[in-house]
């Protein structure tokens, strides 16, 4: 068969598979498992009187929009690491549609996979050598999990279990909750294939080949064995790129990663300055102070610093969530994980049952359905665009007699 052939049929199998991963019943489905836990929270804790005692002053507006601030600033940071990694190949615009792709695609999928396979396949469109598309997205993955388990680590030998779950002040009581158990598994499997990537793509790529087939001769894992050939072979790609680059291309890549994922756990920090830290009710206020100020003994900037840890610990159990983006599990999981500075409907405080579901809702709006919508208008007509594209290269290649039918 005609090796033209055989590429067109690669590329069609290719753009099939990035279609199913970002189609119209994906979109609806993490729409839908996200809003339902959304709608169950309105039923079961909004009171529209508690609502209407809700001071909406400068103050919360303004804290609202710095959340604002960090979701736009959050997507700006990982346009910048795109152009860095790619020696400025893309332009703003481009890095713009690039990156909601990217998010897009992460959003609809289950958090465990990502939208890897979607970037990889978006950015191969744009022209670049195989070797540079395999490297901008195995080294982001690097990047991006060593960049925030070490940040995790660093935050727990400083505040210890009660990190990651409310109450908890020793490793026994925190391996007896559910959270916990799934916190431990989540950060050791995100070090495992963290460490896997950065082995394979900045070291040793035939190493983890050999490791990764070696596992495939097992019988139910026989089937992946054509994947990890792949895989493997792009991560040696990736290496022989990497290793043209020099230390300001690291610094950089890594400096626009560490900004992207603080702008990402400011969005809460922010809205619990609006609604919580300096909240005109006393008892709302009183509830948060009892428990940083008094019980933890934090000063302002402490509380913000451990506000964010508990978030970072909160996304690692986030990542191996089964649903499209965590979605479902991370509106639940937002009640249980800050519970101790943001009083429930539990406590008996007016109005904190309604306020924690208006601070779930507009947290998951910012860091996560933003990215629905917008990915659902943009995405499209990126993909109708790349499809018409191939298409009239297919027919200018036919016509000139490049591939044989």
């Amino acid at each position: 068969m005609d090796n033209n052939i055989i590429d067109e049929k690669q590329l069609d199998e290719e753009q099939s598979g990035v279609l199913s991963q970002i189609s119209p019943f994906r979109i609806m489905l993490a729409a839908f498992i996200g809003l339902a836990v959304v709608v169950y929270m309105f039923i079961s804790e909004f009171d529209a009187k508690e609502f209407g005692k809700i001071e909406w002053s400068s103050h919360v507006f303004i804290w609202i929009g710095m959340a604002m601030f960090f979701m736009c600033f959050r997507h700006f940071c990982y346009m910048v690491r795109l152009r860095i990694i790619t020696d400025g190949f893309f332009s703003w615009k481009k890095a713009f549609e690039l990156v909601m792709m990217w998010e897009f695609s992460s959003a609809v999928t289950p958090t465990s996979v990502g939208g890897a396979a979607v970037a990889m396949f978006a950015i191969a469109q744009e022209k670049l050598s195989a070797g540079k598309t395999a490297m901008i997205v195995l080294y982001t993955v690097v990047v991006d999990t060593f960049s925030f388990l070490s940040a995790l680590f660093i935050f727990y030998m400083i505040y210890g279990a009660i990190m990651v779950q409310p109450g908890a002040s020793n490793w026994s009581e925190l391996m007896g909750t559910k959270w916990g158990i799934g916190f431990v598994t989540a950060y050791g499997l995100m070090l495992f294939y963290g460490g896997l990537f950065f082995y394979g793509v900045l070291i040793n790529a035939k190493g983890v080949q050999k490791f990764l087939l070696f596992l495939c001769k097992i019988p139910f894992l026989k089937r992946f064995r054509e994947k990890a050939i792949q895989m493997t072979d792009e991560m040696a790609l990736a290496s022989s790129e990497l290793r043209k680059k020099n230390w300001s291309f690291h610094v950089g890549t890594y400096l626009s990663t560490m900004a992207a994922w603080a702008s990402r756990f400011m969005v809460l920090n922010c809205l619990i300055i609006a609604f919580v830290a300096y909240s005109p009710n006393v008892e709302v206020q009183q509830y948060y102070q009892s428990f940083m100020g008094g019980e933890m003994g934090f000063g302002a900037f402490q509380q913000q610093v451990f506000i964010y840890a508990r978030q970072q610990a909160m996304y690692v159990i986030m990542a191996v969530m089964p649903s499209p983006g965590g979605a479902g599990v991370a509106e639940y999981a937002f009640k249980t994980f800050h519970n101790d500075y943001i009083p429930t409907a539990e406590t008996g405080i007016a109005v904190a049952g309604t306020l924690m579901v208006i601070m779930a809702t507009l947290w998951r709006t910012f860091t996560y359905y933003v990215y629905l919508l917008v990915g659902a208008i943009v995405v499209p007509n990126w993909v109708n665009k790349i499809i018409k594209r191939n298409k009239a290269e297919r027919l200018a290649a036919m016509q000139k007699g490049n591939i044989t039918l």
